[in-house]
């Protein structure tokens, strides 16, 4: 093995100790290392633990500031709190271990509106130590939870807000709204009975029963989202997102990885190089990306599709209106009776609308136009290729067939007041055929 990939394992091996050490509590960052005294390199671990009932009746709320552990809050049919406070202290040996345990204190303060919890950590020069808070309280609490690391898990209260810097977070069967904000760790919020709003960085965040509206922050992770009664608002960079069963207004801001929208409201999405599935849209649906590919069905609104170097295809459109802009892809829209616009570049175009009740304006360069004619429709057309031809496959013979240095077919011009289908490409083709042939 060469020196450069035995180095390489080296350092491999020493940043994963390093973050154990770390996630673990034995080191951190805010305050004095003690590189020789306190790395865990064979140090000895005490658990020491507290518990105290706190009489009510209680304030409408409780916070909770911890600096560096777990916090669990659940909520019961009582008017008192249980309290457990858990001590976990790292060092070189037990006596010392559990001298320190003896010192770290939780503080308890009563006020007419909330009871504030928390502990003495800043008194300690050497933080490798722990504190952990699980409460039993009155399901009516408004809980506010500030931690520094660590996760923190609360379920069966009123409204609930934590503010974890990195850790896991889980809120579940909260009464009211939640504000939640984490990092470097997954956040879960389920059976939400009011709005939630949620922050997070480097991880990736589930949300589900939501009565309210919900809105969601991320990066470089995943958001999955179910059945949410409001709208909601989904942002990210370079995030997977996955929204299914939304009553109202889904936005969806994101990069660099795929959109799958279902059984949602009307919808926008906006970002670049993300591959965009939408169905089941209850409204109109806009779009604007690059680099991937756009596919919609069952859209009850409008399409409105806005991309570069992006495939687009779509079926089912039942909004009065389709509007696309793209290139170096094809376009293909199937079952469709809606005023349709399509902008294309150097790729193909295929139509194969329900109807002819509305007007088409295609226009492609560097790429063919294919129209399938449905049964029984009679529409004007108008049909031109500059440096191509233009095929005409109806039965009914065209006004107008010439070529003169642009192809031209016209066809049903007597016929003013059905709409006009212009189709207009450079250097390929134009097809027309009857319905039920394939080009």
């Amino acid at each position: 093995m060469k020196f450069r990939d035995v180095f390489l394992v080296v350092v491999l091996i020493l940043a994963g100790f390093v973050f154990f050490q770390f996630k673990t509590g034995q080191w951190n960052l805010d305050g004095d290392w003690g590189w020789f005294d306190d790395v865990g390199f064979g140090g000895d671990e005490v658990v020491a633990e507290e518990t105290q009932t706190i009489a009510g009746p209680l304030p409408p709320a409780i916070e909770i500031a911890n600096g560096h552990g777990r916090v669990e809050v659940r909520g019961g049919d009582q008017d008192f709190a249980q309290l457990t406070f858990r001590k976990v202290v790292w060092r070189r040996d037990v006596e010392e271990a559990r001298a320190v345990a003896g010192q770290i204190k939780y503080t308890l303060a009563a006020a007419a509106d909330k009871l504030t919890l928390s502990t003495n950590r800043e008194e300690f020069k050497k933080k490798n130590f722990e504190t952990i808070f699980i409460l039993t309280v009155p399901r009516s609490t408004v809980v506010h939870v500030t931690n520094g690391y660590g996760p923190v898990k609360i379920e069966a209260v009123k409204e609930a807000t934590v503010r974890n810097r990195h850790g896991e977070v889980t809120v579940l069967n909260i009464d009211g709204p939640c504000v939640l904000e984490t990092s470097y760790d997954d956040l879960e919020a389920r059976e939400i009975h009011g709005s939630c709003r949620i922050v997070n960085s480097h991880a990736s965040v589930r949300a589900g029963l939501i009565a309210g509206d919900l809105s969601v922050a991320t990066s470089y992770a995943r958001i999955r989202v179910e059945d949410v009664s409001g709208q909601a608002e989904l942002r990210g960079t370079h995030t997977d997102v996955e929204a299914q069963r939304v009553t109202g207004a889904v936005t969806v801001e994101t990069s660099y990885e795929k959109v799958l929208l279902d059984d949602v409201g009307p919808a926008t999405v906006t970002g670049h190089n993300m591959a965009v599935t939408a169905g089941n849209v209850r409204g109109d649906l806009d779009v604007r990306t690059s680099y991937e590919p756009v596919r919609a069905t069952r859209i009850m609104g409008s399409l409105r599709v806005d991309a570069h170097n992006a495939g687009i295809t779509a079926t089912g459109i039942d909004g009065p209106a389709i509007s696309i802009r793209t290139s170096y892809e094809g376009v293909s829209l199937a079952d469709f009776s809606a005023e349709a616009s399509v902008v294309c570049r150097n790729g193909n175009v295929t139509l194969a609308p329900r109807d002819l009740k509305s007007g088409m304006d295609i226009r492609n360069e560097h790429g063919r136009i294919d129209l399938l004619w449905p049964s029984g429709e009679q529409a004007r057309v108008e049909a031109r290729s500059r440096g191509g031809s233009v095929s005409w496959g109806l039965a009914d013979k065209p006004d107008v067939d010439e070529t003169n240095g642009v192809a031209l077919v016209k066809a049903f011009s007597a016929n003013t007041s059905a709409p006009l289908i212009y189709l207009s490409t450079e250097y390929d083709d134009v097809r027309i055929e009857e319905g039920g042939r394939r080009f």
